[in-house]
């Protein structure tokens, strides 16, 4: 499998809800950064547990939460994915780089439209 179907195969799992296989295909060692310091997902998350804990906390924010992902450009083991961020009272453009290590993502760094995010969230 190449980057870009391993990257794509992370955004099915997440898409359906099938966390048990998007945690199949992550490093050990993943970081997951979310630029940002008030937003409820901003840090840098370290480890599959770290990076889970924070993504669980995605549908209690959002209602209707959907990442879709519209194009991807891939050099080496790097991935920029434009995406489509829909969540109810939100529908906006999200930009995602991973990087993968030994057949695995290793990085995501999220270039999200917190705005948008923040202003649909639940209240």
């Amino acid at each position: 499998m190449n980057t870009k179907e391993l990257v794509q195969q992370g955004y099915d799992f997440f898409g359906k809800g099938d966390m048990e296989g998007f945690m199949g295909i992550l490093h050990d060692d993943v970081t997951w950064v979310f630029p940002g310091e008030s937003h409820p997902l901003s840090g840098s998350h370290k480890g599959k547990e770290n990076l889970m804990m924070n993504m669980s906390k995605i549908p209690q924010l959002w209602e209707n939460f959907a990442v879709i992902p519209e194009f991807m450009i891939s050099e080496g083991n790097k991935v920029f994915v434009k995406c489509q961020g829909k969540a109810d009272g939100m529908d906006t453009i999200f930009g995602h780089y991973f990087e993968v290590t030994d057949d695995k993502l290793s990085l995501m760094i999220t270039f999200d439209d917190t705005l948008s995010m923040v202003n649909a969230m639940k209240k």
